[in-house]
C-alpha cells in the first residue's frame, strides 16, 4: 500500500495562530514507493499574522482572562492603581504627617474610578486600533473614550468628595460631581492616554510573542516534513538495489536468490512493525543494520565481512533511524566490492564527552584523488537529515584513512531515549 505524507498548512484560527496538522491518513510507511514532494524549510515562509487577525486573537485573550477569572482580573488592576495611589499619597503625607490618615484614605479612594473604569478602556483599545485605514474610525472611538472617561471619573471623583466630609467639596452633590469633571478634565484625559498607552504596550508584546512562538512551530512542523520526504527518498533507494541484487541471482543461482528474498522479508517486516519517529536507539539501528549486512553478506559470498566494535553505554542513545545503512552500503559497494580480494568493513560507536560518534571504516579502494566525491542518494540525504535533526550540532566527515580505504564519521548530540 502506498500512502504519502503531506503537512497541511491551514489559515490561521480564532486566537491568531497558524495551524499546521500533519494528516494521519496521508502518514508515510516505511519502504513507500511514492515519492514525497520535498518540502523546505526555507520554501514556505511563516505567513505574517495580519492586523486584522492579531487584533482577534488579543480581543480574544482579554475576554478569555476576564471572563475565565474576572476576580483575578479585577485583582490585578485593583493592585496596580493602589501602588499607583501610594505613590502620590505617600508623597503628601510626608510632608503633612498630622493629616497622614485622612490623606491615605482620600488618595485611595480617589483612584476608585480608575480601578472601575480601567476594563472599558481597555476594551476600547484592543477594538480600535491604529492599524491600516482604520485611523480615523479610531480617533474617534478614544475621543469618544476619552470624553467618556473625563466625565463618568469626574462625577465619580465629586461623589467621592462629597462623601468625604474633611474635604472642602460643594454640599449639594450635582454642583459637586459638575464642578469635579471640570477640575480633573485634563488629569481625566491624561489617564485615560496612559492607560490606553499600558494596555497597547502588552497587546504588542503578546502579539510579538504569539507570531515568535507561531513561526518556531511552523519551521519545526516544516522541519518535521523534510525529514518525513528525506526519508521517503532513502527507503526505496535500498530497496531497490536489494531487488536489483536478487534479480541478478534468480537464474544462475537461485538457492542465494531465495535466502536474500526471505532476509529481505525479514528486514521489512522489522521496519514495518518499528516505531516511525525521527530518532531511535542505536540498538534499534544495529538490530535493523544487522538484517541487512545478512543480505549483503549472502549477495556476496566471500567477498565481505562486517564487524560492530560497540561499547556497551552507548546503545541507548538516540541516532536517526536508518543512519548507518546508506553508510555501510557506500562502504561495500564503493570500497569494499572494488578491490580485487575480500573486504571488510567495521561499524563502531563510542562516546565522547557529550557526543555521539558513530564511525564506518573498510579497507576498500579509498575515496578517488584529484577530483571531488560525487554523492548518491544513501550520502546526500545523511546529510540533510543530520542537519535537518541537529543543525549545527553535528559534524559529517568522510575521508581516506591512512592504511587504505575510507573512514565515516559522524559526531552527533549524545542523548537517551526516554525508555533507555
Amino acid at each position: 500500500m502506498t500512502t504519502r505524507s503531506r503537512l497541511l498548512v491551514l489559515p490561521a484560527s480564532p486566537s491568531g495562530r497558524i495551524r499546521a496538522v500533519h494528516s494521519p491518513a496521508l502518514s508515510s510507511s516505511p519502504f513507500t514507493s511514492g515519492a514525497t514532494p520535498a518540502v523546505a524549510p526555507s520554501a514556505v515562509a511563516p505567513p505574517a499574522l495580519g492586523a486584522a487577525q492579531v487584533t482577534a486573537a488579543t480581543r480574544a485573550a482579554f475576554a478569555q482572562a476576564v471572563m475565565g477569572a474576572p476576580w483575578r482580573w479585577l485583582a490585578r488592576i485593583t493592585a496596580a492603581w493602589i501602588g499607583v495611589a501610594l505613590l502620590f499619597t505617600t508623597q503628601a503625607a510626608i510632608r503633612s504627617p498630622e493629616r497622614s490618615v485622612m490623606l491615605f484614605v482620600s488618595g485611595l479612594a480617589s483612584f476608585a474610578p480608575c480601578v472601575l473604569l480601567t476594563p472599558g478602556v481597555a476594551w476600547v483599545t484592543l477594538h480600535f486600533r491604529f492599524i491600516a485605514d482604520r485611523w480615523a474610525v479610531a480617533l474617534l472611538a478614544h475621543v469618544v473614550g476619552a470624553a467618556t472617561f473625563a466625565i463618568v471619573g469626574g462625577a465619580m471623583m465629586g461623589a467621592i468628595a462629597w462623601a468625604q466630609p474633611w474635604l472642602d467639596a460643594d454640599p449639594r452633590l450635582p454642583q459637586a460631581m459638575a464642578t469635579a469633571i471640570t477640575r480633573y478634565l485634563a488629569v481625566d484625559v491624561l489617564l485615560y492616554a496612559l492607560i490606553a498607552v499600558c494596555v497597547l504596550a502588552a497587546a504588542y508584546a503578546r502579539e510579538a510573542r504569539d507570531r515568535a512562538v507561531a513561526a518556531a512551530q511552523l519551521q519545526t512542523q516544516l522541519a518535521t516534513a523534510r525529514l518525513h520526504t528525506l526519508s521517503a527518498q532513502l527507503q526505496p533507494h535500498f530497496l531497490f538495489n536489494t531487488l536489483h541484487a536478487i534479480s541478478s541471482l534468480v537464474r544462475h543461482d537461485p538457492r542465494r536468490a531465495e535466502q536474500l528474498i526471505t532476509r529481505l522479508s525479514d528486514l521489512l517486516r522489522h521496519s514495518l512493525n518499528g516505531a516511525q519517529g525521527p530518532e531511535g536507539t542505536l540498538e534499534e539501528e544495529l538490530e535493523f543494520l544487522g538484517k541487512y549486512v545478512e543480505i549483503q553478506e549472502t549477495r556476496h559470498d566471500g567477498r565481505l565481512a562486517v564487524s560492530c566494535e560497540i561499547a556497551p553505554d552507548v546503545r541507548g542513545l538516540l541516532v536517526p533511524r536508518l543512519i548507518l545503512q546508506p553508510i555501510v552500503e557506500n562502504a561495500i559497494r564503493h570500497g569494499v566490492l572494488r578491490r580485487s580480494g575480500p573486504g571488510h568493513v567495521v561499524v563502531a560507536a563510542r562516546r565522547e564527552d557529550d557526543a555521539l560518534v558513530l564511525v564506518v571504516e573498510d579497507d576498500g579502494v579509498g575515496l578517488p584523488s584529484g577530483r571531488s566525491i560525487v554523492e548518491g542518494i544513501g550520502l546526500s540525504t545523511t546529510r540533510d537529515r543530520l542537519r535537518q535533526l541537529y543543525g549545527t550540532a553535528h559534524s559529517f566527515a568522510l575521508v581516506t584513512r591512512a592504511e587504505g580505504g575510507a573512514r565515516c564519521t559522524i559526531r552527533v548530540p549524545a542523548r537517551r531515549g526516554a525508555s533507555a
